[in-house]
């Protein structure tokens, strides 16, 4: 989890100390009207989406607080739903967000796309502490080919080999990926087949490469060639107590990629999305 300190002031921030109470004509703090408000939680319809949904709104329960998931229509709909006020909250990755909010970004690194994140956004929205749970780019070779264990290595060998990139009807930017690998890399494919590819491109959550042989070798980025995609929480300032607060700590602090692919996959698989949440989080409440 990396805390930013400024992220954590506004996503708190109470708002107006009192607000006239609904027909009583007596003050409200403002964190009686917080207590008093479901926090709403963008699924943005994936499976990945559905299940950081249901993740983070089992996480407010735990922490006593009253939240619903609401669905939209994809990320582009959840930055919208925050803007209109449908949702309170927008579990996505942080270099997805700011591709769609700053398209001339060259943020990298995972401190960088985040600060660059908050940067891109309207003034009554936050980005929340990240979680080391990521859906980064995956590139995977077989290491008996070049015996490459980075991009670099393994670049001078691309023009003989084939190329499949794994969900790229689902998952936008397949193009791009490519594009990249071969602007910084040179890495220029000598064919992108739909079977027996001696390389796999993918991403860790949202397209997750098959099962491959014991010797597959994942090649390292070892230029940051790609933006970092850690799970964030978009939040409109304002909308979260202090109880609130802490479950978006315990979510930034105990969830990984391993603990989200799997539960991602049990989603898939038929298993209830809420079921799967309530089970990471009563794990990670013991840990």
């Amino acid at each position: 989890m990396k805390r930013h300190a400024a992220a954590v002031a506004a996503v708190l921030a109470v708002g107006p100390a009192a607000v006239a109470g609904c027909g009583t004509g007596e003050p409200q703090s403002g964190a009686a009207v917080l207590a008093a408000t479901p926090i709403t939680v963008a699924d943005t319809g994936s499976p990945v989406g559905t299940t950081l949904a249901a993740i983070y709104r089992a996480a407010f329960a735990r922490a006593g607080v009253d939240a619903v998931v609401v669905p939209t229509r994809g990320l582009p709909d959840g930055l919208a739903a925050l803007d209109d006020t449908r949702v309170s909250v927008l579990p996505t990755f942080s270099g997805d967000a700011l591709a769609l909010l700053d398209r001339s970004s060259d943020a990298r690194s995972s401190e960088d796309v985040h600060e660059a994140l908050a940067r891109s956004l309207p003034d009554w929205l936050t980005v929340a502490d990240s979680a080391t749970a990521a859906d980064d780019v995956v590139v995977r070779t077989s290491s008996t080919v070049t015996g490459a264990a980075t991009l670099s290595a393994f670049a001078p060998s691309c023009a003989d080999a084939t190329v499949r990139v794994i969900g790229e009807s689902d998952v936008a930017g397949s193009d791009a990926t490519l594009a990249t690998l071969a602007d910084v890399y040179g890495c220029r494919f000598r064919a992108r087949v739909g079977e027996n590819a001696g390389v796999l491109v993918g991403r860790a959550l949202t397209a997750p490469l098959p099962e491959t042989a014991a010797d597959a070798t994942t090649l390292a980025d070892d230029r940051t060639a790609f933006p970092a995609q850690e799970v964030v929480p978009i939040v409109r300032k304002g909308a979260l107590d202090e109880s609130a607060g802490s479950a978006l700590e315990t979510v930034a602090g105990e969830l990984t990629t391993a603990d989200l692919a799997a539960s991602v996959e049990r989603v898939a698989a038929g298993e209830s999305a809420d079921a799967v949440a309530q089970r990471w989080v009563d794990e990670a409440g013991g840990r």
